[in-house]
């Protein structure tokens, strides 16, 4: 806050006293000072909420706050969180957040015919990801859901 601001706040008679060499002007030039640093971040306080822009140790934080904790804890997770939660317990939403957490993009996901309430994920051969796949369609299907692992045709 600039001096001349908080100048305006203070009561009338402190106002007409003041002048560029007494002891209130100096006195208000300090609070400026002290408000500097809390002004500054106030200024930019959208910052620490932006997936991309937050400090690295605050996007933990973010990923629990939009509930992709489960996930993981990267930016791409927290930048998809809404979008994530509003597809949550949906296949689309469920391959979503399979992607968007392993950068896997070949995967299909789809509903078993004859089984009701079950899912059949098929990954690539040999794919490293699959125990990592495995455990987000876990954390991320619907409770009553069940599920296989196969592989891409």
């Amino acid at each position: 806050m600039r001096s001349d601001a908080i100048a305006g706040m203070l009561p009338a008679a402190y106002q007409r006293s003041m002048h560029p060499s007494g002891v209130l002007w100096a006195l208000l030039g300090v609070m400026e000072g002290l408000h500097e640093s809390s002004e500054a971040r106030l200024g930019s306080v959208e910052d620490l909420f932006h997936p991309y822009r937050s400090p690295d140790r605050l996007v933990p934080f973010l990923a629990r706050w939009v509930s992709v904790d489960h996930l993981g804890t990267g930016r791409d997770l927290v930048a998809a969180g809404a979008a994530l939660a509003q597809w949550r317990g949906t296949r689309e939403g469920l391959k979503a957040a399979v992607v968007i957490a392993t950068g896997l993009t070949e995967i299909e996901i789809e509903e078993a015919e004859d089984r009701p309430f079950h899912l059949i994920v098929r990954i690539p051969a040999g794919c490293v990801l699959a125990e990592q796949v495995r455990r987000i369609v876990e954390l991320d299907k619907p409770a009553a859901t069940t599920f296989e692992m196969g592989v891409l045709p």
